[in-house]
């Protein structure tokens, strides 16, 4: 091997700083990682973006002045830093006490949930009733859709559905809205007329899991057509953070296509080795997957 010049003087730097047995061990910091882009929404509201994950997640932090939710958990994609994967970050923004609160229950949101100290979940009854000794939820393999983990969580805290839940000086809502899943929660802040909706509107084509799940879906989103306006900024669980309010018209509109019209034209494809049906709105383009159990 030819050492250049420049080399010979480094190797030659190595060998006296290497040569002493006195000298205590070079620390070496943790490495930074560069997982997340974060975007403020307001002072006290922060968009977590995954960029780099497989599904281009985003999770949000709603705070107010004396607690905060995460709304999300993260995928778990990343290698993590200062020992943990999330909660580095979200310590970071906040030193509130933080709640977790998962919009759905699908893999790519719900890891990370062992960094959380606080979980809570929306008030519904079939959610209650799945709960064992020592307040312990099982995920089952349906409700993860891929994969296994995590197979447990540990409620603290039940919250209730469309009344008011006090942060300190903000006050946001929980509306439970099926037909993604069936737990699927959007949570909305009236006053500031934000909402942050899970997998239930996001940047990117949507999901049901069951054909009945599509008019479920539909009555969701006439539903949530009642709570919220032209007037709100909505963000979404993938992608670009931000979603319009006409992509949830085209979507409900979509929606109404399918289960009521023949306003569409349809593909077969599969999604995580399922066979899914890809159905296209003709005006639009806007595009909805039902993937198949069988």
């Amino acid at each position: 091997m030819i050492l250049r010049p420049n080399y010979i003087v480094f190797f030659i730097v190595l060998l006296v700083l290497g040569c002493g047995t006195d000298h205590d061990p070079v620390s070496t910091p943790d490495p930074v990682e560069d997982w997340y882009t974060i975007s403020s929404i307001d002072s006290q509201t922060w968009a977590i973006q995954e960029p780099k994950s497989s599904q281009a997640n985003v999770s949000y932090l709603i705070a107010g002045s004396d607690r905060a939710i995460m709304f999300d958990s993260g995928t778990g994609e990343n290698k993590g830093q200062d020992g943990s994967k999330m909660m580095y970050k979200v310590q970071e923004l906040t030193q509130l006490p933080v709640t977790l609160l998962l919009s759905h229950f699908h893999f790519d949101h719900n890891h990370n949930v062992a960094e959380f100290d606080e979980i809570a979940l929306p008030n519904l009854s079939f959610l209650k009733d799945g709960i064992g000794e020592g307040d312990v939820y099982d995920f089952s393999e349906a409700e993860l859709f891929v994969g296994s983990r995590p197979a447990t969580i540990t409620v603290g805290e039940w919250l209730p559905l469309e009344k008011d839940i006090d942060l300190g000086e903000r006050n946001i809502q929980i509306v439970n809205l099926p037909g993604h899943t069936r737990e699927s929660v959007v949570i909305v802040d009236h006053n500031e007329k934000r909402a942050f909706t899970g997998d239930f509107l996001y940047s990117g084509a949507l999901f049901a899991f069951d054909a009945s799940d599509l008019r479920v879906y539909l009555r969701s989103m006439e539903k949530f057509l009642t709570i919220i306006d032209e007037s709100y900024t909505l963000y979404g669980a993938h992608g670009s953070p931000k979603v319009s309010y006409q992509y949830l018209l085209n979507s409900k509109g979509l929606l109404d296509c399918i289960v009521n019209g023949d306003c569409y034209t349809e593909t077969i494809t599969t999604v995580f080795g399922k066979n899914a049906t890809i159905y296209f709105s003709k005006t639009d383009g806007t595009a909805f997957y039902l993937v198949h159990s069988d």
